[in-house]
């Protein structure tokens, strides 16, 4: 009964940043409505339709997703102060999904128009590969949002490099996707309206973006390094998800082809089979590289089998925890 006071107040404490980021996800959406041709109630409600109804909830998780890098907790700061900051990188981060969109359409389904397809055509293949970047747009902004630089400027410049670092590893491995596919990606998905292939390459994208978003949680303002540090790990990525495609058609589909059950028999199981594969290495890879995942030797051996478990202290000699630098309004630093 004693955490259950400490517990009421914490929920409490959190409802301003909740509302907070539950205004940001309606002013995302009022962006969206207001940057495109089209009337996002006519498309759901009147024309019910499909493909932009999975287009649009895979926008809207990604633009959750990203909010939710600017909740990282600060230190001794003021609720005004942090819901201002909430504020200003939720804004943010909804104008760069609202870009990473645009980016999509010229650069990574760049042999037709997404919005004709998406409107026009109904095609829900298309709708799965936006919501699969938007996806990866979202986790990788999430990890951006969850860093720090020296002042706010700076940050400003930090996320524009890293937002432009995690478009360029999804249009790469768009690209490298399209050459081990073993099927024409873009005809499939554009021409032939195929929602396996659509499926199966929103899952990729989605993994990709998983993975990328490890190496820009808690980025610094040391970008040389932290770009270098995000590149090698999405060629990593993208390795690992190539081959996990090779595993999936060994393994889990071993009586036929997976490039035939996409391309040919358009089996949109086999396509949520292969983004699952995808998912499942992302997600695998991404908990075994992460920064945070060492643990004191006395604790680790603490949990081998026939041992004693023990809270572990601290090892001496470590450093102490590093303080949160200033608020936006501070003068000492800013979140990135």
């Amino acid at each position: 009964m004693q955490a259950f006071m400490p517990s009421i107040n914490h929920g409490l404490s959190a409802l301003p940043l909740f509302a907070t980021a539950f205004l940001l996800a309606f002013a995302a959406r009022w962006l969206f409505r207001k940057t495109t041709r089209f009337e996002i109630d006519e498309e759901l409600t009147e024309r019910d339709n499909t493909a932009f109804g999975i287009a649009f909830a895979g926008y809207m998780l990604g633009v959750a997703i990203a909010i939710s890098g600017a909740l990282s907790p600060w230190e001794s700061v003021a609720l005004l102060d942090e819901i201002l900051t909430i504020a200003l990188y939720g804004i943010i981060a909804a104008a760069l999904m609202r870009a990473s969109l645009w980016i999509n359409d010229k650069a990574i389904l760049y042999r037709f128009s997404i919005d004709k397809e998406l409107v026009r055509d109904h095609n829900s293949g298309t709708g799965f590969v936006v919501a699969g970047s938007s996806i990866a747009t979202g986790f990788m902004l999430r990890g951006v949002l969850s860093g720090y630089s020296a002042s706010f400027w700076l940050g400003m410049r930090d996320i524009a490099i890293y937002f432009l670092v995690g478009q360029l590893i999804l249009i790469a491995g768009g690209w490298v996707y399209a050459r081990f596919a073993g099927y024409d990606v873009h005809e499939e998905i554009g021409d032939k309206d195929n929602v396996a292939a659509g499926i199966s390459f929103g899952g990729f994208l989605a993994a990709l973006g998983y993975i990328a978003s490890v190496a820009l949680a808690g980025a610094s303002g040391q970008w040389a390094d932290e770009v270098v540090t995000s590149l090698v790990l999405a060629v990593f990525g993208i390795v690992l998800l190539i081959t996990a495609r090779v595993v999936a058609d060994v393994f889990l589909l071993p009586k036929s082809p997976l490039a035939k059950e996409v391309a040919v028999d358009k089996n949109m199981a086999a396509g949520a089979v292969a983004a699952a594969a995808f998912l499942l290495v992302a997600v695998l890879f991404a908990a075994s590289v992460r920064d945070d995942r060492a643990v004191p030797a006395a604790s680790a051996s603490a949990m081998l089998p026939g041992s004693p478990i023990e809270s572990a202290a601290a090892p001496s000699g470590s450093e102490p925890p590093k303080e949160s630098p200033a608020p936006l309004n501070g003068a000492q630093g800013a979140k990135q």
